[in-house]
């Protein structure tokens, strides 16, 4: 009956550590406006709290649009690649340049039209580091 309790102390406390590592989902909505230039938007910095696959997720078909995460607001500087030509719903992965990703990161999702003419759109979703 001891050793009893005792695995099944060993399972909950197992449970609780890997169910606290869960994927982290944020939500964004970006609103594009002409012209191209300036049109880069960025959510808020979110750290990274497991070693999912970080992942853009549209929930709607919009407009082409490319997605990258960046370590601050506003910045060109892509922590991962860029994925260009986004114009569906549904998950894509992102992959981690070097010296990016990790746990603890600060990271943000960016966002710009792929295309230079484009007319005002919005485009709202799920996104994790």
């Amino acid at each position: 009956m001891k050793k009893r309790i005792s695995m099944i102390s060993f399972v909950a406390v197992l449970c609780l550590v890997f169910g606290s590592v869960s994927a982290f989902a944020a939500s964004f909505s970006f609103h594009f406006t002409p012209p191209f230039v300036g049109s880069l938007k960025s959510t808020s910095t979110q750290k990274v709290t497991t070693l999912a696959a970080a992942y853009v997720n549209p929930s709607t078909s919009a407009t082409p649009t490319s997605y990258f995460l960046s370590p601050t607001p506003g910045s060109s500087t892509n922590a991962t690649n860029i994925i260009t030509d986004i114009s569906t719903s549904g998950s894509r992965s992102l992959t981690y340049n070097s010296g990016y990703g990790g746990m603890g990161t600060s990271l943000c999702l960016s966002g710009y039209p792929s295309n230079f003419d484009f007319v005002d759109y919005n485009i709202a979703g799920t996104w994790s580091p």
